[in-house]
């Protein structure tokens, strides 16, 4: 019996180093807030003129990855969204879990592009720069939803929901691929018509925010990119499949194809961006059966820690029930204390002009950001 007893021990003993705890978990967040002056002018006068301070993208977050062996490692995230300027509200950024290895990272989830969640197109895509990570008066890149409406001049869609998530190196080319189940809540980043934002017949925008499971918008998103020395090129594209939507009455996206490319020429990067997102249907006001985006921005470093941002970006939008073309220019100075603190200040201007009429509308922002990751 105490043999027994003795070759169980060492049995226990020698397999308990196969379940150790080889899990890591990391706490981590952002408080960004910024001081911004909004005027607007248009035809029928000028409005706004007053400060206000604001909340840009604050959030907080839980990671974790444990070591499975092999070289395999099953990974996982929540982060959430917060309001720093009055401490209201948690919201949802993404939340995934998933697998990693030699052969890449897959995920399952809510995601956004944060952490091994993935958002091909939009992270692509703000790689042509900025000084406020994509939030705020000073975005660049829109990351969709129904509150950026006409107030950003190139957007794409970031958060999707229930949707699986792959990326991966192959040969120096880095590539992201995404599919969304249901993503309705995201078809408002490519319609930004207030009067029809959600109201879209099949997807998951309704009044209560019911998702209508595989009947909504589905998604599917590639993007690869490739760096070479100074050069960085890509490409990739995202297909609509809009349920239940009729293709001969709404114009709503298809498909979106994008090209970016940037070059580091030492003193200063130049980066610039193309596409054209198809619709189903044609725009009755004029015709139009797709939309058309480009953006040029440069990053000049005027020492280790600081440097000027610019960047002109222009985009036809014929899925709006009036046509209409945005324009957006913006400078702005960035200086980082350290790898986690930066502030900066800048000016941005957004034109407004609805193609038929012509009318006008002018919207700036001058812009003081403090921004910390913990």
């Amino acid at each position: 019996m105490n043999k027994k007893l003795v070759a169980a021990a060492l049995g226990l003993a020698f397999a308990a180093p196969v379940f150790a705890d080889s899990s890591n978990v990391t706490l981590y967040g952002r408080v960004h807030q910024a001081l911004d002056h909004q005027s607007t002018s248009s035809n029928a006068g000028d409005t706004g003129g007053n400060f206000a301070l604001e909340d840009v993208s604050s959030r907080f977050g839980i990671k974790g990855q444990e070591d499975l062996g092999g070289g395999l490692s099953l990974v996982f995230g929540y982060e959430f969204s917060v309001s720093a300027d009055n401490n209201t509200g948690v919201g949802g950024r993404h939340s995934y879990v998933g697998m990693k290895g030699a052969w890449g990272t897959f995920v399952a989830g809510k995601q956004d592009g944060g952490n091994e969640s993935v958002a091909p197109l939009y992270t692509q895509a703000s790689l042509t720069g900025g000084v406020s990570n994509q939030g705020g008066p000073l975005t660049t890149i829109g990351g969709g939803g129904a509150a950026f409406s006409n107030g950003i001049a190139i957007q794409r869609v970031q958060r999707t929901d229930n949707s699986f998530g792959y990326k991966t190196n192959i040969a120096g080319v880095a590539i992201e691929a995404r599919h969304a189940l249901t993503s309705g809540n995201n078809l408002d980043a490519l319609d930004n018509d207030p009067a029809t934002a959600g109201a879209q017949t099949g997807n998951n925008n309704n009044a209560n925010n019911t998702p209508i499971k595989e009947n909504g918008t589905r998604q599917t998103e590639v993007a690869a990119t490739y760096k070479i020395g100074a050069l960085t090129i890509g490409g990739g594209f995202n297909l609509f499949d809009q349920q239940g939507v009729d293709p001969t009455v709404a114009a709503q996206p298809e498909r979106t194809v994008q090209g970016i490319a940037a070059y580091n020429f030492g003193s200063f990067t130049l980066a610039g961006l193309v596409a054209q997102t198809s619709l189903y249907g044609t725009n009755a006001a004029n015709g139009e059966d797709s939309n058309s985006e480009y953006l040029l921005s440069a990053t000049v470093p005027l020492s280790a820690n600081s440097g000027l941002f610019g960047s002109y970006s222009d985009s036809e939008r014929n899925n709006l029930v009036a046509p209409t073309e945005l324009s957006q220019a913006q400078i702005a100075y960035y200086y980082d204390f350290s790898k986690r603190t930066r502030t900066y200040v800048g000016f941005n201007r957004l034109t407004n002009e609805v193609v038929a009429t012509g009318a006008e509308t002018d919207q700036d922002n001058f812009t003081i950001g403090l921004r910390h990751n913990f």
